[in-house]
């Protein structure tokens, strides 16, 4: 394990705040990032740096011996980092946030110029950004899972439909076909693109229509939605797609939806973040930016 600078800097503020929520407040992170910091510092020192109250955290021996040795280092290296940081005038809170990456560039990206805050985006699986709220190192997450730790809330926000689309130039007339099996048949002789995270969507999507899986592997696998997109409108194949993320693209003809499925494929959208943050402002603020976006 190597040690985080981030460690040693909340380790500074717990000690002269003398409380956790003190360290929070005066680094604009969430509570429980503070203490996943002090947790991860004392195991990497070996031993208990605060004796641990109701009240107050009051620091061992090793703790101000470990204070006394590291200010001056850190003092240093604070110096440095305000000379060559572009100063704003004013302290600024640092928000972590969790979504799939198709989602930010859809729906926040554009946002971001007229934030007042720090934004750390991070990106996953609905599982990897669940344990990221649940560890703390994210403030608001956006997944089609939930979990139930203490402390933790989700709100669902939208429901998102999987479409079957097509490139604008596939030969789409044998779809007309009426016919369960003769469909299937020719769904299954078309090109498909998918993304590695998502082969799981496929499957889905197939046995909710079809009562069993696929048997067929995507010809094409690339790195996001937004390749199949534009994949899509430069030639012909099918895919299983967010019909929030088509929206524009089949606005300007690039793709073509050409099924809902016999029954609508749906997953809610969730909000997932702390019942209590010293970050709610903004993350209320993105919260209503996002929910804008989806209407």
């Amino acid at each position: 394990m190597q040690a985080n600078l981030e460690w040693f800097r909340t380790f500074r503020a717990i000690y002269e705040t003398g409380t956790m929520s003190g360290a929070a407040k005066q680094l604009f992170v969430s509570q429980p990032g503070v203490g996943l910091h002090l947790n991860a510092l004392e195991v990497y020192t070996g031993f208990p740096l605060f004796e641990r109250t109701a009240r107050k955290m009051i620091p061992t021996e090793k703790g101000k011996l470990l204070y006394q040795q590291m200010l001056n280092s850190l003092l240093c290296l604070e110096d440095i980092e305000t000379r060559f940081q572009r100063k704003s005038g004013s302290d600024r809170a640092t928000v972590s946030v969790g979504m799939c990456v198709e989602t930010f560039q859809q729906a926040l990206e554009k946002h971001i110029p007229s934030l007042d805050f720090n934004l750390i985006m991070q990106f996953g699986s609905n599982e990897q950004l669940v344990q990221s709220l649940e560890s703390g190192s994210a403030d608001l997450i956006l997944t089609s899972s939930t979990s139930v730790g203490n402390g933790l809330v989700y709100a669902p926000y939208a429901i998102e439909r999987l479409v079957l689309v097509a490139g604008r130039n596939t030969d789409i007339a044998g779809f007309q076909l009426q016919d369960k099996e003769s469909l299937k048949g020719w769904m299954k002789s078309q090109l498909w693109y998918s993304t590695a995270a998502d082969m799981g969507v496929l499957n889905q999507f197939w046995e909710k229509n079809f009562g069993e899986r696929p048997g067929f592997v995507p010809n094409y696998i690339v790195p996001n939605k937004f390749s199949i997109i534009r994949c899509l409108a430069e030639g012909n194949g099918l895919a299983v797609l967010p019909d929030f993320l088509c929206k524009e693209a089949m606005g300007n003809h690039k793709i073509i939806k050409i099924w809902d499925g016999y029954t609508p494929f749906e997953n809610t959208l969730y909000f997932g973040k702390r019942k209590q943050s010293l970050l709610m402002n903004e993350i209320e603020l993105i919260e209503k930016m996002l929910v804008d976006e989806f209407k």
